[in-house]
This record gives C-alpha cells, structure tokens and sequence, in this order.
C-alpha cells in the first residue's frame, strides 16, 4: 500500500467518510479516510470502534468540507494534506486527509504516521503519533 498527494479538484464519487479522533488530547491526532462505495475494499481504522465515526453516502464536494473542517480543530493547525490510497498494483483504494501544523508547535508539521495493511477485502488502517512527538506531551 501507498499514499500519492493529490489535488481535491481530482476527487469525484460517493464516499464513506471516516472520522478518526484517537485518544489524544486537543484533537492533535483528528484524521479523515475517503472510503469509496463503490468498491468491494473498506477502510477500517485498527482502532476501538469509539475512536472514530463513519458517514455514508458522501458525494467528494460534502466528504471534503466534512473533513476539512475536522482535521483543523486544533488551534496549531496549518493546513491539511490529502493523499490518494493505492494499492501495490496502483490501484486507487480511497484518500486520507491529515492535518499539518505549525512546526514550531510540535517540531514536525507532519505528526501522524498512518500505515496500511490489506487482507482479503478490507484495509487495515494503523494510526499513531510520531514517536518523537508523543515523547513531548
């Protein structure tokens, strides 16, 4: 699996939007998952089902407002970053949209490492902190 950055004007279909809040404090750790309907793949976070919230049958134009205004709920947020999932034949799985902050805040503005896992017909999603940042708080 892998991650290309792409441009929101390229994101088109209906989508099942995926709200990951984790356990960290201020919503440092809040990042969005595009899961496409039509697919037979799903995005599932590797993560307690109260850790995140999913809304179906998001046309791109409501999943991107939705997740947009998720991601920058942190005071520190600078902008947010959207990647589009693929898998290892190129294949497009979904997008994710993570927040990007002001690097002063927590010495990276990238804070997330976000890795993925397929088996059969579902993906895996494994998200944490950076090490290097979950040691400051």
């Amino acid at each position: 699996m892998k991650t290309e950055d792409v441009e929101t004007f390229r994101i088109k279909g209906i989508f099942s939007l995926i709200l990951y809040s984790g356990q960290w404090p201020d919503a440092i750790a809040n990042v969005a998952f595009f899961d496409i309907e039509e697919d037979r793949i799903s995005l599932k976070p590797y993560a307690p089902d109260f850790s995140y919230e999913v809304i179906r049958n998001l046309s791109a134009d409501e999943a991107l407002a939705r997740a947009q205004a998720f991601v920058s709920q942190n005071s520190s947020f600078r902008r947010a970053a959207i990647a589009a999932i693929k898998d290892d034949y190129d294949r497009l799985i979904g997008y994710e949209m993570r927040p990007l902050y002001i690097q002063t805040t927590f010495g990276s503005e990238n804070i997330l490492d976000i890795s993925y896992r397929q088996k059969d017909n579902q993906i895996d999603i494994f998200i944490r902190l950076d090490p290097n940042v979950e040691l400051r708080l």
